[in-house]
């Protein structure tokens, strides 16, 4: 079964190639039509082919929206929740694919330095069952020692792990000196990400420092009600940022049990985008992928109010990324100005 079908104008096939090489590189098999065998009924072989991938990655532009071959394509892929969608310039694609999140792989000089192009790569990880795929790109970009140790050590089975380790020791046979620090403390890019920003530090510790007292709560609370005591009021605590290492299991932490029902019914929590990219901030990413783990235990909705349908849609496909299912989200369009989404779990 090939992983990925890739859906495209013929004219725009330069830009096709490229892609299929970008897919393959990250050890995927792709199919396009340039695999058709000579001889064969190509539009059967297309039938065949479309139906049995994992992924259908359409290539809208101007020209392929207005083809009735690449919009059978997508409709088969999104008909089996396997469509991802990319735009190739700044064309509109079709109305009844209004709904669908389409990334922009137009603009910068090499779309595979793009955030667009790392959201793509993400979701077809998750659609074929590589859910590192989205950070062996960030790993790339980001050429540091820690991030690729932790990507090896969460990935071990992954067909790119030879390629990270051969990354890993080039980058310590460059630079020496952190092999020993890297031994002691590897980390994953996950807590490579929250490390950057302060204001994630003070978010996400903050929300431990609640949970932490609403525990401490719920346990006396308890105690007291059966002596038929009233329950002491919680202490006051001033909570430091846990250690990097620890940063990327807080949720973990915190979320199992019965507290997950307390953490569920908050919000809203805003998520700041970037006019100039049209996507989602550095500084909001790593609290997005706190509120994915969290709304994955949610038995409720995770509700997105933003300004418009096209960042609603943004944030939906990122949380589906990390695994909150679809069918459990609801989005909104508020009519609101600026660039804020506001996530509320149910």
């Amino acid at each position: 079964m090939t992983d990925v079908f890739i859906s495209y104008k013929r004219e725009e096939r330069a830009r096709c190639l490229s892609i299929h090489d970008a897919l393959v590189e990250l050890k995927l098999s792709v199919w396009f039509d340039a695999h058709i065998e000579p001889g064969t009924d190509f539009d059967r072989e297309i039938e065949r082919e479309v139906r049995a991938a994992k992924v259908v990655l359409v290539l809208w532009s101007a020209l392929a929206a207005d083809s009735d071959w690449i919009r059978a394509e997508a409709r088969t892929g999104r008909q089996g929740e396997r469509l991802v969608a990319a735009r190739l310039d700044d064309c509109l694609p079709p109305l009844e694919f209004a709904s669908v999140q389409a990334v922009d792989l137009f603009g910068p000089s090499d779309f595979r330095t793009s955030e667009g192009w790392g959201q793509i790569v993400q979701r077809i990880g998750r659609l074929v069952g590589r859910p590192g795929l989205g950070d062996y790109l960030s790993c790339e970009q980001r050429a540091d020692a820690r991030a690729w140790r932790g990507w090896i050590a969460a990935h071990p089975g992954d067909p790119l792990t030879d390629a990270a380790k051969r990354h890993l020791a080039a980058l310590l046979d460059h630079d020496p000196k952190p092999r020993a620090e890297e031994e002691k403390a590897p980390a994953s890019p996950e807590a490579g990400r929250m490390s950057a920003s302060p204001f994630r530090w003070a978010m996400l510790a903050g929300v431990a420092g609640v949970l932490l007292l609403s525990a401490a709560w719920i346990y006396r609370g308890g105690s007291a009600a059966a002596d038929g005591a009233a329950p002491p009021s919680a202490p006051t605590a001033t909570i430091s940022p846990p250690p990097p290492a620890a940063m990327s299991d807080i949720t973990e932490a915190f979320v199992p049990g019965d507290l997950g029902t307390a953490v569920c019914g908050t919000g809203p929590f805003p998520i700041d985008f970037d006019a100039d990219v049209a996507g989602i901030t550095p500084e909001s990413t790593a609290l997005l992928d706190m509120l994915g783990k969290v709304a994955r235990d949610c038995d409720g909705r995770v509700e997105i109010a933003a300004p418009n349908d096209r960042m609603a849609a943004v944030v939906q496909n990122y949380l589906e990324g990390r695994g909150v299912p679809r069918s459990k989200m609801d989005r909104r369009s508020t009519g609101a100005a600026g660039g804020r989404v506001d996530i509320t779990l149910h």
